[in-house]
């Protein structure tokens, strides 16, 4: 599969992720009702973090393992087995204790907490992480999309009133099963001869393989939920809320970032293990990307204060100086998704990787204790916090890069050097005209 189908199909299913719970958002308010609706956010954002304790990191450990193996069917089935049964297990484990504590300490009902479980669930089902791996990103788009659209007709017809909340939550969680279940016929011909080799040795080697996938996936989900309670903690809700308006435009770009990554990601995984020197080009060709970057960043300065106007309203207007500081972090970001993303966590610098994350997260928190209390506008040191977070990760994994990349290039044979020129261009040449 060319980059630029992989990129138009991994930009369709991200579109339709982002669409359709923003196309329901009003509708759920009108007619839940401020009370159930916010029980409805509650609930789908722990199903949000439910998935990610399942999820286990399988995104980024599983996802390169299976890249890197894509020619070996007989690798694949076994990976595939292993992961639905560590992925089962943590599951059953994580449903288990959230029982026990949804009533509480989650303050919600034991059926609804059931209901938050069911993304997780779908997560077993729909191996999302190995179409990506073996760029058959167009089946799990078909799954995606075609599972969006039935939860929108389903809400639209079925929530009726405000006692209904439980039922909306079910709805969106079933999403995942339902696009599993779509996708099956695609996952048959992985095959399933893997689960007859299946055993405990093997899923211990998947936990103790993930759990730096899984530090950072729980550092990510960190980094975009705990600013809005430090604004607050720091200058109120009203306050809290301008910052949530801002951050919702940055947030925008994300989706478009994760096209980037997963365009990318499978085939540098398989260019680290077969093909150094030519997982190294295709690394530089994607810093081409960074033109989507600075677009973006030019539109939340001189846009994205306009769109605030309109549809929020001048009660709004103190998210926009917010919004404009905040301009230079989709730079930023996609920077970190070619140094940091696609060669440290590829190139054997996975605990760095790990690590790495986890120091920006320490200082974000940092830069956001030492700066609020004492500026005139704290949720400024909060937008600083998160900008220096970014920038520790850029220039630590830019110095890796620098560094090391250069290394992997000298040290390479001359054979494999003098080839990866042609195996380069044949996998990325034009690469930023066909993932735009």
């Amino acid at each position: 599969m060319s980059l630029h189908k992989q990129a138009t199909s991994l930009a369709i299913m991200h579109a339709a992720d982002v669409l359709q719970p923003l196309i329901i958002l009003p509708f759920a308010g009108r007619i839940l009702g401020a009370h159930n609706f916010g029980l409805f956010a509650y609930a789908v954002a722990i199903g949000q973090i439910t998935a990610t304790l399942v999820e286990y990191g399988f995104h980024w450990t599983a996802q390169r393992e299976a890249a890197s193996a894509r020619r070996e069917p007989a690798v694949l089935s076994s990976l595939f087995a292993d992961v639905v049964a560590t992925k089962t297990l943590l599951f059953l484990l994580v449903t288990a204790i959230g029982l026990a504590v949804a009533e509480n300490f989650l303050s919600i009902s034991k059926t609804l907490f059931l209901y938050t479980m069911l993304p997780a669930a779908g997560g077993i089902l729909f191996p999302v992480w190995l179409f990506i791996a073996v760029e058959r990103a167009w089946q799990a788009t078909v799954a995606v999309v075609l599972s969006r659209i039935l939860a929108l007709v389903a809400f639209w017809a079925i929530i009726t009133s405000p006692s209904q909340y439980e039922l909306a939550v079910a709805i969106q969680g079933l999403i995942p099963i339902v696009s599993g279940l779509i996708a099956l016929p695609f996952v048959v011909p992985f095959g399933f001869a893997g689960f007859k080799s299946l055993s405990l040795s093997r899923i211990g080697a998947q936990l103790r393989a993930g759990w730096r996938g899984f530090l950072y996936a729980l550092v990510e989900r960190a980094s975009v939920t705990l600013p809005v309670p430090l604004v607050g903690h720091f200058a109120g809700y009203v306050a809290a809320g301008q910052y949530s308006v801002a951050e919702k435009f940055v947030s925008a770009a994300r989706p478009l970032f994760r096209v980037i990554l997963e365009t990318f990601l499978p085939r540098v995984a398989y260019h680290a293990k077969h093909s150094p020197v030519a997982g190294i080009i295709l690394i530089r060709r994607s810093f081409l990307t960074l033109i989507l970057g600075v677009a973006l960043g030019l539109c939340l300065y001189f846009i994205a204060p306009y769109f605030i106007i309109i549809f929020f309203g001048e009660e709004f207007s103190d998210a926009i100086p917010i919004v404009r500081l905040m301009s230079v972090l989709p730079v930023l970001m996609n920077a970190n998704i070619c140094t940091s993303n696609l060669y440290m966590f590829n190139y054997g610098h996975e605990r760095a990787w790990t690590f790495l994350n986890v120091l920006g997260l320490i200082v974000f928190l940092c830069v956001a204790y030492l700066l609020s209390p004492h500026l005139p506008d704290p949720v400024i040191g909060i937008a600083l916090a998160v900008i220096a977070k970014e920038c520790t990760i850029l220039v630590v994994s830019l110095g890796f890069f620098l560094t090391s990349g250069t290394a992997v290039m000298r040290t390479s044979p001359t054979h494999g050097a003098a080839h990866a020129p042609a195996i380069a261009r044949r996998t990325s040449i034009s690469t930023i005209g066909e993932v735009t």
